[in-house]
Parts: structure tokens; sequence; C-alpha cells
């Protein structure tokens, strides 16, 4: 295995390499984006990218403005290497600073988008999810949810003892989008949160929080709905989305126990990973 660092910092660079090197990962580090295109891909498994490179637009041929000014050099490389090498896998790094646009191409690619102030284990963790380091590991999951934290809770248990998967990433009202490329599969819980009354009608409707929906939405653009990673948990009296389809939908109403052998069968594809 060896993968091509191609990071301008040059102590963060050695410390990726340490990091990779201790688990037995051959490493080559190179500092600026002609350095990087001139590396022969064939050699490399994998490259690891700065999203903000030092670039010299006659000798690598990236623009200003195909680099946005320098925020996405690291971009405009990781397309170049993967038109020289298909297979190239690719991850990208960035600081707290900027990144947005990067973020947002690395999110379409499924390339893995990690902070530089993330733990180092988030970096071995892309990288595992990629296949490079061999390391087995259980899958992980992503929970939306609104405010029924026993049913919350009852779900955590289930996945950590029952299925016995890692400790699932859940949303406490923040972005999600950082965490798309790391997980295998979401788990959404409509439970209902809100009553709604429509305008020249007294019926009451309940519905899930909007904000359960709104991330229900991001994850089946992000995983797209058909991918079978998506599973839609709804409990009760519940007004449900009409224009959702492709997705895994499971009635926990009696509670997730009582669906447990449901939502075993639905994701045992992820048992292998």
């Amino acid at each position: 295995m060896k993968i091509l660092i191609v990071e301008g910092d040059s102590f963060y660079a050695q410390y990726v390499a340490e990091m990779l090197q201790d688990k037995g990962v051959e490493t080559t580090q190179v500092q600026s984006a002609q350095d990087a295109l001139n590396a022969d891909t064939a050699n490399y498994d994998a490259a690891v990218i700065d999203v903000m490179l030092p670039n010299d637009p006659e000798a690598s041929g990236i623009t200003n403005e195909e680099s946005r000014g320098g925020f996405c050099t690291g971009v405009a490389v990781a397309r170049r290497l993967w038109h020289k090498n298909q297979k190239l896998r690719i991850v990208l790094l960035s600081s707290d600073v900027g990144g947005g646009e990067a973020e947002t191409w690395a999110l379409s690619k499924s390339v893995p988008f990690i902070r530089k102030s993330d733990k180092s284990e988030t970096l071995v963790q892309a990288l595992n999810s990629l296949g490079l380091l061999g390391e087995k590991q259980t899958p992980l999951a992503f929970i939306v949810h609104g405010h029924d934290d026993n049913t919350l809770l009852e779900l955590k248990n289930y996945i950590q003892n029952t299925l016995n998967w890692r400790e699932p990433v859940v949303l406490r009202e923040q972005p999600n989008a950082g965490h798309a490329h790391k997980i295998d599969c979401v788990f959404v819980l409509l439970t209902p949160d809100e009553k709604v009354i429509s305008v020249g009608s007294n019926d009451e409707k309940r519905r899930s929080r909007q904000n359960v929906i709104f991330e229900l939405g991001f994850f089946c653009g992000a995983l797209e709905r058909r991918s079978g990673r998506i599973l839609l948990l709804h409990k009760g009296p519940l007004e449900l989305p009409s224009d959702i389809s492709g997705v895994v939908w499971i009635d926990i109403s009696k509670g997730i126990a009582a669906a447990g052998e449901e939502i075993r069968k639905e994701v045992a594809s992820f048992a292998s990973l």
C-alpha cells in the first residue's frame, strides 16, 4: 500500500506520514500542485490532498480561476490525478477556514473531506472506509431524530448492544455534511413531535420536526435514496412525507425491540463491512 501526501505544510505532512507508516503504509510527500501532478499515479493507491496548496499556474497549468484563488487548488489537483488514474482513491484535507466549495465537491464525488482539527482517528477511519488500511471495523450509523428521547436511546442501545455496531453519530440540531462520508447508513426517527392544523380546517395532525425532514432530504441526495442506506423508522399517528420513495420504511410504534428483526434484515448487508 502506497499513499501520496500532497500537503504544503511540511510539519503536518510529516505528522500524517508517520501516522500512516506506523500502520505499515508507504508514503511519499510533495508540497505543491505541480509536484503532485508530476507524480506517477500508477505507483500509488491513494492520495491525501490539502485543499489549499502552493500553486504556480505556469508550472501546473491550474489557473487562478480554476483554483478559486488558491482556495480549491487541491480539488483541481484531484480532478487531474483522477484523469490520469481513475482507480486512485482521494481524501481531501482542509483547515477550519474556508473549504465550502471544496467540501461540496467532495460530497458530490463521495470523497472523504477531513478537517485538520479533527482527531487523527478521523483520517484513519476515512482511509479505512476506502479499503486502504485493511482494518476490520463494524458499521457506523447516523441517527436523525426529533424530541422523542426515549426512542432515541432505545435505538442507540439496539445499534450498539444488539447489532454490535460502533456508537452511532447522533444529530443534535447541527449540520451533518461533515459526517456523510463516514457513515454506512442513516436511521431517521419520524416521531409525532409537532401538532399541525391546516388553514380552513380544524383537523389536527401530527408531524415530525421540520429539521428531521430537512436532514432526510439531505441524506436522500448525499447517499441516494435507492442505495438501501436510509431507514425511516416511523412511530404512532403521523403525517408521513408523500414524495419519498425508494427508501426503507419500518413501523416502530410497538418499540424498537419489536421491530428489531425487521431492522436486522434490512441492515444485514452492512454486517460484512
